[in-house]
């Protein structure tokens, strides 16, 4: 956040009064990974209403009630090429896809009964079904500025005429206000990006959203929304999107971008200043500079397997080395459940190196040594291999160790890569241990070697900066 803060170009929405109230100044990330941990940060829990996201939950919505043949009948799937309000429909003058505006128009009167005389009863209660499915995505309640609503009511002279415009080509089944009416309700629900986040992990988990436990829609259903977001979902911005940062999103005029890595994480961005095609300025920045620095750009061709954590145990089971004094091995005998062993295996990408750090961060105050054997990884890619030395250092800084079994020298050809990087400084450390590289005297290739150097440290910190080999 702090690259893309001091970026302060752009302007906030003013087409719709109540927006341009809004703090210009605004800007919170949150980014949920696939079992429903938040990170967040900034503006995180600030609510700002959702505007245009709202037209991916709705398309999902509508395919869940109708099927996606009847929703393809009246809503095309094609990028438009053009901004997000133009009067636009294709030559069998459907809308051209769901997230223009024309588009979401349609969508929301599909919600409704086929009948020219709707009334607010009928319109009130497809609204709370409507909130409900929101809920559902976002894992809690969400609720309507009043100040909003009634704004965009008031000057939503483009939106009536596109609304009539698609009355008068005669397909729109239902009462042209009612479908207004809804659609400027489902724009002006308050969300944060804490929100924004978990609803991208729900559609990055398939449909099961990760805080709740619930499947709130089908896999295809899922699958669907994305693809229309990847080549629609930021309007004429969308080609440039896709190459660089590589995400499907959606973004508001509210200032909120909805991004999400498929079977990975959720993320969620709010600064209200917009570009000409009326996505965030610091939001946009921000996905790139996520995309790129973590790796997460959906043709990212490393392997999308999720790492796991096989097994956890102390090195109880490993007898104390004979190198030591009856002295220390007495002392290492008693401490044994001081050193643990995470064996990992699968591929090692952002998102399960996220989630195996988090683990041994959560454990942190149970063990003074932690040994993470990655003999069963299959790819280690560059943001992970960083963010498995970031921890290292943090041990490093609490008085505590992290060794890596790696047998066949990944991690050490990353150590040799970001030796001189501030996230990964210089792994110094006695080198007069037997059993693995002097250069490198953290990262092993065998368990046994990795054993010694965990009793090593144990007797260091307890006897000090003695001879810990000596008699």
């Amino acid at each position: 956040m702090a690259v893309c803060a001091e970026d302060r170009s752009g302007s906030v929405a003013d087409y719709i009064p109540e927006l341009a109230r809004v703090d210009p100044d605004g800007y919170g990330l949150s980014l949920c990974v696939h079992d429903g941990h938040v990170y967040s940060e900034g503006d995180g829990v600030v609510g700002f209403t959702i505007q245009s996201i709202s037209k991916a939950l709705t398309y999902a919505l509508l395919l869940t009630r109708i099927g996606r043949d009847e929703v393809d009948a009246k809503i095309g799937v094609e990028p438009s090429g053009e901004a997000f309000n133009e009067i636009s429909v294709d030559d069998n003058r459907r809308p051209k896809n769901p997230m223009i505006n024309a588009g979401a128009i349609m969508a929301t009167s599909l919600l409704l009964p086929p009948v020219r005389d709707v009334d607010q009863a009928t319109v009130d209660r497809v609204y709370g079904e409507l909130v409900e499915f929101y809920s559902a995505c976002a894992g809690r309640r969400l609720t309507l500025d009043e100040d909003v609503y009634r704004s965009e009511a008031q000057t939503g002279s483009r939106n009536r005429a596109i609304a009539y415009m698609l009355d008068s080509f005669g397909v729109l089944d239902t009462d042209p206000e009612a479908a207004l009416d809804l659609y400027y309700r489902q724009c002006s629900l308050l969300v944060t990006t804490v929100d924004l986040s978990v609803i991208g992990a729900t559609f990055a988990n398939g449909g099961l959203n990760p805080r709740t436990g619930r499947q709130v829609l089908a896999q295809e259903v899922a699958q669907r929304v994305l693809s229309v977001m990847t080549t629609c979902g930021m309007y004429d911005g969308a080609g440039d999107w896709v190459s660089s940062v590589g995400l499907p999103a959606k973004s508001g005029v509210g200032g909120g971008i909805l991004a999400i890595l498929p079977g990975q994480l959720g993320i969620g961005v709010y600064s209200p200043r917009l570009d000409r095609h009326g996505n965030s300025v610091r939001g946009i920045d921000t996905c790139r500079h996520l995309s790129t620095d973590l790796g997460l750009h959906m043709f990212n061709l490393t392997r999308e397997s999720r790492v796991t954590i096989r097994s956890v145990y102390d090195i109880t089971e490993f007898e104390v080395s004979e190198d030591w004094t009856e002295r220390e091995r007495g002392y290492l005998r008693t401490c044994r459940e001081r050193v643990r062993v995470y064996e990992l295996q699968g591929d090692l990408t952002f998102s399960g190196a996220e989630a195996a750090m988090r683990r041994l961060s959560d454990d942190i105050d149970d063990y003074d040594v932690a040994i993470v054997d990655i003999s069963r990884i299959g790819v280690v890619d560059p943001v992970a291999r960083t963010m498995v030395l970031t921890f290292k250092h943090t041990l490093d800084e609490r008085g505590q160790a992290g060794l890596v079994v790696d047998p066949d020298r990944v991690m050490r050809d990353s150590v040799e890569r970001h030796r001189n990087d501030q996230l990964a400084p210089d792994l110094l450390a006695p080198q007069a241990l037997r059993g693995f590289d002097p250069t490198l005297p953290h990262v092993h290739s065998t368990m046994e070697a990795a054993v010694t150097d965990a009793e090593a440290f144990l007797l260091k910190r307890r006897l000090g900066e003695g001879d810990v080999f000596g008699g």
